[in-house]
């Protein structure tokens, strides 16, 4: 088999170095001054004997790139089995973190609804207390505010927390406005009533306050003094009932 022909069968199966190429090479040129002459003299290399040894090497080269191949094909199938693997092991991480996510969820809304328990056994005794004709309004009344202390721990506990008071700057963030009120005493852009507290969980604004905004001293001067009277007026009535329900 001539050099060419080795070439053209090697680079079909395989791509060689380019030391392999640089052989066929070679060897084609030995081939082509080996060729019969004219007269049918054989020809004969100036530089070198046949090359044979060179195809056996040729051949010994391609063995051990074969098996390289293999080689490297069992890995990457080893690599594409451990993928498989860790991928499915990482889908049951999920799915156990989920449950145990809910487990941990539930588990705490427990705690606290326990908590919650005491508190309305407390209360339900109180009202009962209250139901038999007590005469004793001052010790139903100590009771009750031991009760609503104790219920206040127990939020606290949990990491629920109130804000908002007469007297701080209005936050847009975190107030809601019902109103804008003239106010003898607190400055302009702050709290003059607190209709309803808000409430926090950690640090996460869970219900905003309800807030009547002071829009400074009342006007006392001139032609609008009539309104400058009749203005608190309104103020106190409207003030009055956020009052009550504190």
């Amino acid at each position: 088999m001539g050099a060419a022909h080795v070439r053209a069968h090697l680079s079909d199966s395989i791509e060689l170095p380019e030391s392999f190429k640089e052989i066929t090479i070679s060897m084609d040129s030995d081939q082509k001054t080996r060729e019969p002459d004219q007269d049918g003299n054989p020809g004969q290399s100036p530089d070198q004997p046949a090359g044979g040894d060179d195809v056996d090497a040729i051949l010994d080269e391609i063995s051990e790139a074969s098996e390289l191949t293999a080689a490297l094909s069992r890995e990457v199938e080893e690599a594409k089995d451990r993928y498989l693997r860790l991928m499915a092991e990482f889908d049951n991480y999920k799915r156990r973190a989920a449950k145990e996510y809910e487990r941990l969820i539930e588990s705490a809304n427990e705690k606290l609804m326990i908590e919650i328990i005491d508190v309305r056994e407390n209360f339900e005794r109180a009202l009962k207390t209250g139901s038999a004709g007590g005469s004793d309004f001052a010790a139903f009344f100590d009771g009750m505010k031991m009760i609503f202390s104790k219920f206040e721990d127990v939020l606290g506990r949990n990491g629920l927390t109130a804000f908002a008071a007469p007297g701080e700057v209005f936050d847009p963030m975190v107030h809601d406005a019902l109103m804008n009120s003239p106010h003898p005493e607190v400055p302009a852009d702050h709290i003059a009533e607190v209709f309803e507290r808000g409430y926090k969980l950690k640090d996460k604004v869970v219900k905003h306050a309800r807030v009547i905004v002071s829009s400074g001293a009342p006007a006392v001067d001139g032609g609008a003094g009539q309104s400058g009277t009749d203005q608190p007026a309104i103020d106190q009535s409207s003030a009055g009932q956020p009052g009550g329900g504190q």
